[in-house]
C-alpha cells in the first residue's frame, strides 16, 4: 500500500542545527505543470536568500529532477516534494517522490527525444545522487559547492530557525 509523501525530514536527512543552514520545502501535485511551478519555487527561494550565483543551473537541475519524478517516480495521485537547502558548504536541491524505482544515468541513442535528464544534471551540478527515504520512495538530489561556484559564505545566524518548519 502506497502512502502519501509528507514534508517531514527523513532519518537520512542531516539535522540542521541553528546557524548551520536554512531550508524550504513545498509539495507539488503530479502534473505536467509541476516542473515549471517547482522551478519558480526554487528561483524565488534562492533569490529571497540572495543565493543567485548559479540560479540558472539550479533551475535547470530542478526542472530535470522534477520532470523525472512526475514521469517516472510519483505514483498517480501522489505528491512530489521539493526541498531547497542552503548549507555552509553547498546549495542543494532535493526532489522526493513515492516511487521505488531508483533512477540511473544512461546514454540515450543519438536520435532519442528523451533520456538525457540525469546527464544534464550530472554535467551541471557539482554532485548528485539518490538516497532512500523512511517509508516509500526516494530522494534525488543535486548539490552546488559554494567554494567552487563563488557563492558567499553563509551569513551568521542571528534569529530563530529559517525556512519552513511545518
Amino acid at each position: 500500500m502506497a502512502s502519501r509523501l509528507t514534508n517531514q525530514a527523513t532519518d537520512t536527512t542531516p539535522v540542521l542545527l541553528p546557524g548551520a543552514g536554512r531550508h524550504r520545502t513545498m509539495l507539488f501535485p503530479r502534473r505536467r505543470t509541476t516542473p515549471r511551478t517547482a522551478r519558480g519555487f526554487v528561483a524565488a527561494t534562492l533569490t529571497e536568500w540572495g543565493e543567485t550565483s548559479r540560479l540558472d543551473d539550479m533551475r535547470l537541475c530542478t526542472s530535470e529532477l522534477v520532470t523525472n519524478a512526475v514521469l517516472h517516480g510519483a505514483p498517480v495521485g501522489r505528491l512530489v516534494l521539493v526541498r531547497v537547502e542552503s548549507l555552509d558548504a553547498e546549495l542543494r536541491i532535493e526532489v522526493h517522490d513515492g516511487g521505488e524505482i531508483r533512477p540511473t544515468q544512461r546514454v540515450p541513442e543519438e536520435s532519442a527525444v528523451d533520456g538525457r535528464g540525469l546527464l544534464i544534471v550530472a554535467g551541471t551540478a557539482d554532485s548528485w545522487g539518490v538516497k532512500g527515504r523512511t517509508g516509500p520512495g526516494k530522494c534525488v538530489w543535486a548539490a552546488f559547492n559554494r567554494a567552487k561556484n563563488g557563492a558567499a559564505p553563509m551569513p551568521p545566524h542571528t534569529t530563530g530557525p529559517q525556512g519552513d518548519t511545518s
